[in-house]
């Protein structure tokens, strides 16, 4: 089974928090060797276990998303803030292929990594480096996490609802999208080094990825002077699309109908058979300007029944729909079960845990080289001892002088 592409590639990892660390577990489930660089010295933020970890037992290792997005590597522990540590960490880079990091920017060159410095040491290394916005330019010290590179993007401009303020979309929303977009940018540049044998540094900002995820707001702007109205729910291509409550706690729907026949479809599962021929109703255009008459009968119908049996009947009927899930309903949903997204892993610590793994199939890889995320510098005696060539009595002691801390 060819699961593991990117054997031999190997990964001093630098990222913290998420973007960094889901990039590289799209790498090492595809069989790379990513070494996470950690230090008790400036613990990961999921690391410190803000709220309970895992069977509500605080702790270092038992941090629910820590263990979900560190998956597929190793941790070793070095303290960069020490000259010996910081020797270590170029040792590192030097027998590696890419370095991944999402710090802001300029921490990297404050730490002694910057780009020259690495590419002096490894002059093939791939250095993908990840900030809100960008490593250069009049706004680069800005710092932040998903809600506040979300608005430097301008996505919370389209994503409120009609009539009312922008709104964002959730903290973690734009993390996954930018750690992907890491992930097969280093991809990318180990394709252009196969070709070329030279390296390359990749400078993202997270803000201009989140940014082309909105093309079409963006390029109505700018060739068109027009600035995209907020609809919330609402779509400027079919109608009626919503969200709407269904019976229960805090249950949903979303539901869009895209054509006069799903729309027909509509009318009959709703109990109004008679909007299937009615004029106001048989054009896109005349169903959004009655919008609000139809978004009232289709929520008096979901209310009385659960997000599901709405599902279930509008498929049906032919119209697209599908319920809004909770955490504890999206882990049971058979949707997600027969796409394969949940994987069982045996943590160390925490013992058996489903959590969701890479959203995407090759038709050549049959299952991803999935490893538990690893305990905190689990693996720092095998990368300082075996890769770089620490003696016993050499690693001890910087143990004790916390250098490997």
């Amino acid at each position: 089974m060819n699961n593991r592409p990117l054997e031999g590639i190997r990964v001093a990892d630098f990222g913290w928090i998420l973007a960094g660390p889901y990039a590289t577990a799209w790498l090492g489930s595809l069989g790379a060797e990513v070494i996470r660089v950690e230090s008790r010295s400036r613990l990961d933020f999921h690391r410190q276990n803000l709220g309970a970890g895992a069977d509500g037992v605080p702790g270092i290792n038992r941090g629910a998303v820590f263990n979900s997005l560190n998956f597929s590597r190793k941790s070793v522990r070095l303290n960069l803030s020490t000259p010996r540590g910081l020797e270590l960490a170029k040792e590192l880079v030097r027998r590696s292929d890419i370095v991944m990091e999402n710090y802001a920017a300029g921490v990297m060159e404050k730490m002694g990594l910057g780009y020259e410095t690495l590419k002096a040491i490894n002059a093939g290394v791939v250095v993908i480096a990840t900030s809100p916005l960008g490593q250069t330019g009049p706004d680069r010290a800005a710092t932040g996490w998903g809600p506040n590179v979300q608005a430097y993007a301008g996505l919370p401009h389209l994503t409120g609802y009609e009539g009312g303020p922008p709104s964002g979309l959730g903290g973690l929303y734009p993390d996954f999208m930018i750690g992907t977009v890491m992930a097969f940018t280093a991809l990318s540049a180990l394709h252009a080094r196969n070709r070329t044998g030279e390296g390359q540094y990749v400078d993202l900002s997270m803000a201009q990825i989140v940014s082309t995820m909105i093309p079409e707001g963006i390029m109505d702007f700018a060739m068109n002077s027009r600035e995209p109205p907020r609809r919330g729910n609402r779509s400027p291509k079919h109608a009626p699309r919503g969200v709407y409550r269904c019976r229960g706690d805090d249950k949903w729907v979303a539901v869009e109908v895209g054509d006069g026949e799903a729309w027909q479809g509509l009318a009959g599962a709703i109990g109004r058979p008679e909007w299937a021929g009615d004029a106001r109703f048989a054009s896109v255009e005349g169903r959004r300007a009655h919008h609000d008459e139809i978004d009232a009968a289709i929520t008096a119908w979901t209310r009385e029944r659960t997000h599901y049996e709405v599902m279930h009947a509008l498929q049906a009927a032919g119209v697209n729909a599908a319920p809004c899930l909770d955490p504890y309903e999206l882990l049971e949903d058979e949707g997600m079960a027969d796409r394969d997204l949940y994987v069982e892993m045996d943590h160390p610590e925490v013992g058996p845990r489903r959590i969701a793994g890479l959203p995407g199939r090759s038709s050549d890889i049959e299952a991803y080289d999935y490893g538990p995320a690893p305990l905190f510098g689990e693996h720092s005696e095998e990368v300082c001892r075996g890769l770089l060539g620490l003696g016993a009595d050499e690693y001890e002691r910087l143990v004790e002088e916390q250098v490997i801390w």
